[in-house]
């Protein structure tokens, strides 16, 4: 031995913060299937997120907490309901107290998803991640999804009418 003590849990930290980022390379936007969820095999967990507000409007920051130690990257999707299917409407990049809150959140639309993808950034803890949602969302019923976790986790999130009264 050199005289240094081993740190087990460092040594772990880093190989899946690697293999973390290795996997979320092949998560982008531009990879994503056609019309239909991001991941069929999403679960709902509303358990799991803790959402800051819904219903949201269009373009509100919405904050989003975990229990301790979920390991997640940036990458979220926003999904509508038409029938029995999920289909992806929007892609969402968020900004985490995890990731020192670097950044701005950010979003593009599933039809505008060409030549985009999410940064390769492994996260940790409780959060929160704030993310934007998208300014040109129709009002109705979506769940939120985590894109680059295994499994990926859902809740739901109401997105309700523009109030055009205000200013």
């Amino acid at each position: 031995m050199n005289g240094y003590p081993v740190r087990w849990k460092s040594i772990f930290s880093w190989a899946a913060v690697v293999l973390f980022g290795a996997l979320l390379a092949g998560c982008g936007a531009a990879g994503a299937r056609g019309p239909g969820a991001h991941d069929p095999e999403a679960q709902m967990r509303p358990e799991l997120l803790e959402v800051s507000a819904s219903p949201v409007t269009q373009g509100q920051t919405v904050h989003v907490r975990f229990p301790e130690g979920t390991e997640r990257g940036v990458g979220w999707v926003l999904e509508e309901q038409d029938g029995d299917t999920w289909h992806v409407r929007y892609y969402l990049s968020a900004t985490s107290a995890g990731y020192a809150g670097s950044g701005s959140p950010t979003w593009w639309s599933a039809d505008d998803a060409e030549n985009k993808a999410w940064s390769a950034v492994a996260i940790a803890g409780p959060g929160p991640d704030s993310l934007t949602i998208p300014d040109s969302i129709r009002p109705g019923p979506y769940r939120l999804c985590t894109v680059n976790d295994v499994p990926n986790i859902c809740t739901t999130l109401d997105i309700a009418e523009q109030d055009q009264g205000a200013s």
